[in-house]
């Protein structure tokens, strides 16, 4: 019989950083106007529209990407986290 080590504190600790990770990326929106309010010549203001047009686009769905393994990891963590008190119960019974 092998023995399963889940580390519940790492496993926190990586949903905290993954919820953090995704705040930075939603912060990063408001820097789109600050940008294109400095670039003077039309050529390079549309270059960079099309640039931040695709760079929102990929950061959406960087973020649902994000979001969706933060819920797997702390998800992951809430039912290791239940196995081993129903382990725990069911030792005691005995």
């Amino acid at each position: 019989m092998s023995d399963l080590t889940v580390d519940f504190d790492l496993l926190k600790e990586s949903a905290r950083q993954l919820g953090e990770i995704q705040k930075e990326f939603k912060d990063l929106e408001d820097w789109r106007d600050d940008i294109t309010s400095v670039v003077g010549a039309p050529q390079i203001k549309d270059a960079m529209k099309d640039f931040t047009d695709n760079w929102d686009k990929n950061r959406k769905r960087l973020l649902e990407s994000l979001e969706t393994v933060g819920k797997m990891v702390e998800g992951t963590r809430e039912a290791f986290k239940g196995l081993d008190d129903d382990l725990a119960q069911a030792n005691k019974k005995k």
